[in-house]
């Protein structure tokens, strides 16, 4: 793999990608701070991202298989590099407003379901089966590391220089993440007979569905989704008012996570090639205990371990079920297929925030812990032992 220059192109680009990508977040969230005092303002830009990104999602799959993933890739880095351009003039004319971030928000939003089916697509063209799931734990791996890197590189850049130059570096993190892709030898094949958007849909959903595994990870890829949209919201009372620690614990709560996911990336790529279901649902197993972990720990040090914990069983998970849909699913219609699965992310998520924004005032939060826990654990053990009956334990893929 090391000596596939196409993929080494694209981790780099990843690298670079998602590390601007993260500063970029950052920087937005220190403006509209700034430019508001309201962390309603800041969850509101959260919201506005997914349901952007879930109309999108819904519509542009099919397209996916349609045009060159390489240049779908190349076509959306240069378009974020042009919205930080812009966002560094308007803050340098000082004509920006909350309007006008608002909406760069919503471009953001609807680039995003574009890239990402295009990047997880592009693989099978470029490298042999037996080496997705190292390709991909290598990927997410960089990427959990510039999830770190990048608020730490915007926040302390900001302290000492200016958020202008910081987006300028952002900026230039895209031009450089495009330019890397140029050297991707993709094997694309334009097609000739173009179809209606709702028979290519249908195509999508009908391969998705087609297959028994991928449909019952995807159910158990909607629990965690929405399991993470109820910490989006529960983190910081859980850690201030439950735990009684002060915000500075947030942040440290914060990265146990990203860590322990760029371990189970290491991890997953130790492993190599599974076949077996057991890894895959044990790892889900394991994360559902970790929220039954969060609903009884009295500590902070206990919470972080678990956080790490989770970040890696869910790394695992996540890596092994996108390699075996990229196993599993004809290329022609891979766009189409991870689109669907990203539709149940960009679906479940935000019913997750929902979730706990209506039940935190008459749930403990210990209990929605507790209730996502016991429900992740019992469907993804129940789920290993109904795909075992019916001898669906070991991916054939040719």
């Amino acid at each position: 793999m090391s000596t596939n220059t196409s993929f080494r192109s694209i981790w780099l680009s990843n690298a670079t990608s998602e590390l601007g990508g993260a500063a970029y977040t950052a920087c937005n969230s220190i403006v509209i701070f700034q430019l508001t005092g309201s962390t309603t303002a800041l969850g509101s830009v959260w919201l506005i991202y997914y349901i952007s990104s879930f109309f999108m999602q819904l519509f542009i799959g099919p397209y996916v298989d349609r045009w060159s993933r390489k240049w779908t890739m190349i076509s959306c880095q240069l378009i974020r590099m042009l919205l930080a351009s812009i966002f560094v003039v308007s803050l340098l004319m000082d004509s920006y407003t909350i309007t006008f971030i608002y909406i760069m928000q919503i471009i953001i939003g609807m680039i995003m379901p574009i890239f990402v089916p295009a990047n997880q697509a592009i693989l099978p063209t470029i490298l042999h089966k037996d080496k997705l799931d190292r390709a991909n734990a290598s990927l997410d791996s960089v990427r959990q590391v510039m999830v770190i890197l990048g608020p730490i590189m915007a926040g302390v850049f900001v302290d000492y220089l200016a958020v202008e130059w910081v987006l300028i570096i952002i900026a230039f993190a895209f031009l450089c993440s495009a330019l890397m892709l140029l050297t991707v030898t993709e094997d694309y094949h334009r097609k000739k007979i173009r179809r209606p958007w709702i028979v290519e849909f249908r195509e999508g959903v009908k391969a998705y569905f087609n297959h028994r595994l991928i449909v019952w990870l995807g159910v158990f890829f909607g629990f965690v989704q929405f399991g993470v949209g109820v910490t989006i919201v529960t983190t910081i009372p859980f850690i201030t008012t439950i735990l009684d620690e002060p915000y500075s614990a947030y942040g440290v709560f914060m990265a146990g996570f990203p860590i322990g996911y760029t371990l189970g990336a290491l991890i997953s790529k130790r492993i190599g090639n599974v076949k077996g279901l057991g890894i895959l649902f044990s790892a889900l197993f394991i994360g559902g205990c970790t929220y039954l972990s969060l609903g009884f720990t009295p500590w902070l040090s206990l919470a972080i371990i678990t956080e790490v914990i989770a970040g890696m069983v869910i790394a695992i998970f996540n890596i092994y079920n996108i390699t075996w849909i990229q196993r599993l699913i004809p290329n022609h219609v891979m766009g189409k297929v991870t689109s669907v699965r990203l539709l149940i992310m960009r679906t479940m998520m935000p019913l997750g925030i929902l979730f706990a924004t209506v039940a935190a005032p008459i749930l403990p939060i210990r209990i929605m812990y507790i209730v996502i826990g016991c429900v992740i654990c019992v469907t993804s053990f129940g789920g290993y032992l109904y795909l075992r009956k019916r001898n669906v334990v070991e991916l054939q893929y040719t």
